[in-house]
């Protein structure tokens, strides 16, 4: 009994260095990207970030992608729960929308390197993890998004609007305005994106697409 115990206690030890280590590693990833404005970081960068060695790498994730997935289910993890909690809240519709428009932006200013890391990955193997991002991350936004379509028709209050060109219209002005720091800096002066305009981006994002979907709008 005492040898089995023994075994118990060293065995969940383990499983709590192994959680710590991950975590370690994923921590360091996602700093990195976040300070140089990149996705593409190497894993002997992530070792010294880490302080590990970078075959752990390997041991834990299989490989770097691997890790990068990883990443992206740790950080978008929780909102993809609140974007579901989102479709069952007993609000009007155009306060649902006004809610997943700041919880998206917010994703992208917290996580700066979140649509660099999909763009990348997509980009160098996207048979492999085109169908995964797209099921565990694209798709759970575009029903949410639907649904609020859905109960804001019901409701009166927006007009018929094709899902498609929403979910497109909602995540490529997202997208473009934190995958543009280029354009941010050399067209506008502005070299990093601030709560002012985190927050002026929101209410611009929000008042233009409900003006756009109101129930009262012309059809284009």
């Amino acid at each position: 009994m005492r040898a089995r115990s023994k075994n118990s206690q060293r065995e969940s030890q383990q499983g709590t260095q192994d959680v710590a280590t991950r975590e370690q590693l994923l921590i360091a990833a996602g700093e990195l990207m976040a300070e140089r404005g990149v996705s593409d970081v190497s894993l002997s960068d992530i070792a010294i970030k880490s302080g590990l060695n970078s075959a752990l790498v390997k041991y834990y994730f299989g490989n770097k992608a691997g890790l990068m997935i990883a990443l992206l289910r740790k950080v978008l993890g929780p909102a993809m729960l609140q974007l579901h909690h989102l479709s069952g809240m007993k609000l009007p519709p155009e306060e649902k929308l006004r809610i997943h428009i700041s919880g998206m932006v917010m994703i992208y200013f917290q996580y700066p390197y979140i649509n660099r890391l999909m763009h990348q990955l997509l980009s160098d193997e996207p048979d492999t993890f085109g169908s995964l991002i797209a099921q565990e991350f694209s798709a759970p936004v575009a029903a949410v998004q639907k649904h609020i379509l859905d109960e804001g028709f019901a409701a009166g209050t927006f007009r018929k609007i094709d899902p498609l060109l929403f979910y497109f219209h909602i995540v490529g002005a997202c997208d473009q305005l934190f995958f543009g720091r280029y354009q941010l800096e050399h067209v506008f002066g502005i070299k990093a994106i601030n709560n002012q305009l985190k927050s002026q981006f929101i209410d611009h994002l929000y008042s233009v697409v409900l003006d756009g979907i109101s129930a009262t709008s012309k059809e284009p």
